[in-house]
This record gives C-alpha cells, sequence and structure tokens, in this order.
C-alpha cells in the first residue's frame, strides 16, 4: 500500500485532520497497534501519529518520507570549526576536536538520499548485550511469562517473524535530523557538551514517569529522541565514505550510530561527538556488548 500523503513532510502537512487520522487509524489495524495520538510533538505545524507496539515495549512514531543529505554538510562542519577554534592549541584539542577535520572522513561525502515513511520507535531500549538479548527484551516477543528460549538466536530474525527490522543509515539520520537539514545534534545546532545533555540522558535512563509527553519535549521535530546516548545498531555494513548496500557480514561489521550520551559528562575528551547526527562509526566486538536497538517497520 502506498500512501502518497506521507511521501514528504510537506504533503503530510497538507493533508486534511480527518484524513490523517484515517490513515493512521488504517495502519494501526494494519500492523497490529494501539494508536495513541495523532498531534504534534515539539513542532506545531506538524501532527504525527504514535502508537504503541511489541508488547507495549516500544512507542513507534509514523515519520514521514522526504529526501535529504546525509553525512556531515559543509555548514554543519564550518561551525564545528567555529566551536573548535578556542580549544585550538590545548592538550586536549586532537582528542576532542582532531578526527572532526581529518581526511578521509567516514561522515563525508555528503549524499543526497531519498528515505521512505515508516514506522520508528520513539526512543532506543539498550544498553545491552546483543548476545543476551532474549533475556532482555525477549518476551516482547512472546509475552510475559512467555518461553523466550523457543526464539531465534538472532535478534533480526526474530524482528522479521514480526514485521520490523533495524533502520538503515539513511532512516536513523532522517529521523535523528527530524527532518531539517544543516543541525549538527537532533536537538540543533547546540554545543554537544552543553549541560542540558546531562538532563536529557538523566531522563532518558532513569525517568518511569507515565507522562506520555514527556518525550515530546526533550525530543526532535518528529518526537523522537535519544539519539547519541546508545551505541545504535543499523542494517547497512560500514565503509568509509558511507556505503549504502544492505547489510551481507556479521554485527561486527554493521554501522553503528551515536554511543557516548550515557556517559555525560564525557569518560574521554571528543566522546560528546557520538552526539552529532552525522556520527557513524564501524561496531566492532566490543560495542555489541552495549547496544542501543531501535526498531523499524515499513508502511509503504
Amino acid at each position: 500500500m502506498t500512501i502518497t500523503e506521507l511521501s514528504t513532510i510537506e504533503s503530510w502537512q497538507s493533508t486534511s485532520a480527518t484524513r490523517r487520522e484515517e490513515i493512521a487509524r488504517a495502519i494501526a489495524t494494519e500492523h497490529g497497534l494501539e494508536l495513541e495520538r495523532v498531534e504534534p510533538f515539539r513542532r506545531e505545524d506538524l501532527p504525527l501519529a504514535s502508537y504503541r507496539g511489541l508488547d507495549g515495549l516500544f512507542r513507534f512514531v509514523l515519520v514521514p518520507g522526504g529526501t535529504f543529505d546525509m553525512g556531515l554538510s559543509d555548514t554543519e562542519l564550518e561551525h564545528l570549526r567555529a566551536l573548535a577554534e578556542p580549544h585550538r592549541g590545548t592538550p586536549t584539542f586532537d582528542a576532542a576536536w582532531g578526527n572532526l577535520f581529518a581526511e578521509p572522513s567516514p561522515w563525508r561525502p555528503v549524499t543526497r538520499v531519498r528515505v521512505e515513511p515508516c514506522l520508528f520507535a520513539q526512543n532506543t531500549m539498550g544498553d545491552f548485550a546483543l548476545a543476551d538479548w532474549r533475556r532482555q527484551m525477549g518476551e516482547a516477543f512472546v509475552g510475559e511469562g512467555g518461553d523466550t528460549s523457543t526464539l531465534p538466536d538472532d535478534l533480526e530474525v526474530a524482528f522479521a517473524a514480526h514485521g520490523y527490522r533495524l533502520p538503515t543509515e539513511a532512516e536513523w539520520e532522517w529521523c535523528a535530523r527530524g527532518g531539517r537539514s544543516g543541525e549538527i545534534t537532533y536537538k540543533g545546532n547546540v554545543v554537544p557538551d552543553d549541560k542540558h545533555y546531562g538532563k536529557i540522558s538523566r531522563e532518558l535512563n532513569r525517568s518511569e514517569s507515565p507522562d506520555p509527553d514527556r518525550h515530546a519535549r526533550i525530543g526532535n521535530d518528529f518526537g523522537l529522541v535519544g539519539f547519541g546516548v546508545h551505541a545504535e545498531l543499523c542494517r547497512n555494513r560500514y565503509a568509509v565514505p558511507p556505503d549504502l548496500a544492505p547489510a551481507v557480514r556479521t554485527y561486527e561489521d554493521r554501522v553503528i550510530r551515536g554511543g557516548a550520551g550515557a556517559t555525560y559528562k564525557w569518560q574521554n575528551p571528543g566522546e560528546w561527538q557520538m552526539l552529532l547526527t552525522a556520527f557513524r562509526q564501524r561496531a566492532g566486538t566490543g560495542l555489541l556488548d552495549a547496544v542501543g536497538i531501535r526498531p523499524v517497520r515499513s508502511v509503504t
């Protein structure tokens, strides 16, 4: 089913409220989700549908598609250069800033990509060891008290059986940017180690508040949160420059996005870079012991 109203943000905005509600309910029925609301999150002119799914473990947002420039843009790079300049000559400059400007950059060149609409998890589940996923989130697939030993060893196989998958790199960055471009983090052009990131990490990791608007207050224009807080695994294999081909090798060869926000204030100079929407790295073995999972479901 192709939903033309979801092809771009502008198309969705121009759709009548009645039609948006109709589409949101049809998607809930088709995908076995519980529709919560069709309302704006942070951006008042962009009402979005949110749902509960996977046994209530995740909230999903219906994100319109669009075309954007994936990677660290010239605008972002110049902004980072300006932020770096006062630190030049300090003992930690190379560790904190140097690899931002190194060549070849794993975050460049910028690539023009098209992303289709999807149901995207509002927040991650993490950090947990990928090898131990059945114990830590298996009940979402078999129900409370169910036999998780019946689940496959591979998380993606279990996701696929329920119509979910990991995000592509392009989907992750489109959703992290909230449909915007030229902004260095999902919260905008804010210095990544500014004190409010500590507040975001604490609220994401510790609060059990049932307030449905809590994430909207700390989210981006799509109402999505936590980009950079956990090391999030994508479907794509890692390459420099970015390789958009589907994954064909082991998890160790996958792309990781984000990964350091939960360590505020930073363990090492430069870890704040993992909060940048363009940040990417190879998964490797160690990161898979503390991975974040953000499932996605295609709607077209």
